[in-house]
């Protein structure tokens, strides 16, 4: 759930940083905090590779 917008921000929504839009209080975003992302994406590669003869890796990560 958002928390309260200030009125400034809301004109300038495109160079608002998400952080200031997300509750970080919220349980959702404190559960993000605790997964291992790294450890599911390789886990997410065995399986697509098992499923498809030919492996693409996927795309670089942009900063």
């Amino acid at each position: 759930m958002l928390g309260k917008i200030r009125e400034d921000l809301q004109q300038n929504l495109f160079k608002t940083r998400l952080t200031e839009l997300i509750n970080m209080e919220h349980p959702v975003v404190k559960l993000a905090g605790e997964i291992s992302w790294d450890k599911m994406e390789s886990e997410f590669e065995k399986i697509i590779f098992r499923k498809r003869k030919t492996f693409y890796p996927p795309p670089p990560h942009y900063p």
